[in-house]
């Protein structure tokens, strides 16, 4: 996981302040001479961290929508994470930016929930 400097919660919305750690595993070998974090890693961070930080109950993963990779993360690039939950669509919304430049950005959807 990153180094997480901030986390400010706002009902469904959470935004965080981190940093992509050279230490981290994903860097290495990821393109011979250029490390960058993948960006399977990039969504998964943003399932993990929102459930810890909005609690939401993301199961059943259905579509990557409007999946967006603007320039590569580098190690040691700081950043700020926007997640918007919509809890009617069962969506994730999110958008990694690094000094207010789009790096990615994209919506995971989970499966609906059938009623009980």
């Amino acid at each position: 996981m990153p180094d997480i400097q901030h986390v400010r919660i706002d009902g469904t919305s959470a935004t965080l302040q981190l940093t992509a750690v050279p230490s981290l595993d994903y860097f290495p070998g990821h393109f011979p001479g250029l490390a960058i974090l993948p960006g399977i890693v990039q969504v998964d961070w943003v399932i993990r961290l929102a459930r810890e930080h909005l609690g939401i109950p993301c199961a059943g993963f259905s579509a990557l929508h409007v999946l967006k990779f603007s320039a590569p993360i580098l190690p040691a690039t700081k950043l700020s994470l926007q997640i918007d939950w919509l809890p009617e669509k069962q969506r994730l919304d999110f958008a990694y930016r690094a000094r207010q430049r789009p790096m990615s950005s994209g919506q995971i959807v989970f499966a609906m929930r059938a009623a009980a």
